[in-house]
């Protein structure tokens, strides 16, 4: 489609940006400092991390590439688009859609092919942000009311439900769907936030549904796809 990539990309800095610094305040940071002219030194550190990332990729030793690619970040040198995209197959591969999101965008801003346009409008239409808090670990299940078939959604519902028995507090993206946390039943829908509070002070107040925190900003690609 005619100037596709140049709408997405403008439409990808101005409207994503705000939405990432809710749930990863450290990424336009990082964006930031890259602005400053790298030294040859980290330029050449960053190209050989590139092709050892790819390299990776290609063995779908998902592991090295994430251990990779956080040391490419921190030379903040620039980072060619297909070592971000091959970072945020990574990211999927342990559930995290929030890093997933991150690293499309980071694509994005240098090159919009279709399969980074494709990918964040499926997070954008089919993924809500969720925020979810117990009191501590163990105290609060997260069950989702019908498990998704598709093996990537899966992944990220069951990262979510291990997070949350670990730690007892999840945030991040989930597929659409309804759910249940500490005895509460709420809905994820794309393009809307829920947080969901769950401690004795919460059951004090009378808290007996989730609260609906704020509508997103406008999503990355918009909202219609050819």
């Amino acid at each position: 489609m005619p100037g596709l990539e140049t709408s997405i990309t403008r439409c990808t800095v101005l409207a994503i940006s705000a939405a990432l610094l809710v749930f990863s305040p450290t990424v336009f940071a990082v964006e930031a400092s890259q602005e400053a002219a790298p030294s040859a030194a980290a330029v050449a550190e960053v190209d050989r991390l590139s092709g050892e990332i790819r390299t990776l990729a290609g063995r779908q030793v998902w592991s090295g590439v994430e251990r990779k690619y956080r040391q490419a970040i921190a030379l903040e040198a620039r980072l060619p688009a297909d070592v971000h995209l091959v970072a945020a197959y990574s990211a999927r591969s342990a559930g995290d859609l929030i890093a997933v999101y991150d690293r499309l965008t980071r694509a994005a801003n240098q090159k919009a092919t279709k399969e980074v346009v494709d990918w964040l409008w499926d997070l954008d239409h089919n993924f809500g942000r969720v925020i979810l808090n117990a009191d501590r670990r163990g105290t609060s299940e997260l069950v989702i009311k019908q498990m998704p078939l598709d093996p990537n959604r899966r992944q990220a519902v069951q990262a979510a439900i291990a997070q949350c028995k670990d730690t007892g507090a999840f945030k991040g993206l989930l597929p659409r769907g309804d759910y249940q946390f500490g005895g509460q039943e709420f809905r994820v829908e794309p393009g809307i936030s829920v947080r969901v509070e769950v401690s004795p002070k919460a059951r004090r107040q009378g808290l007996v549904e989730p609260t609906i925190v704020y509508r997103e900003l406008p999503t990355a690609i918009g909202q219609e796809k050819d």
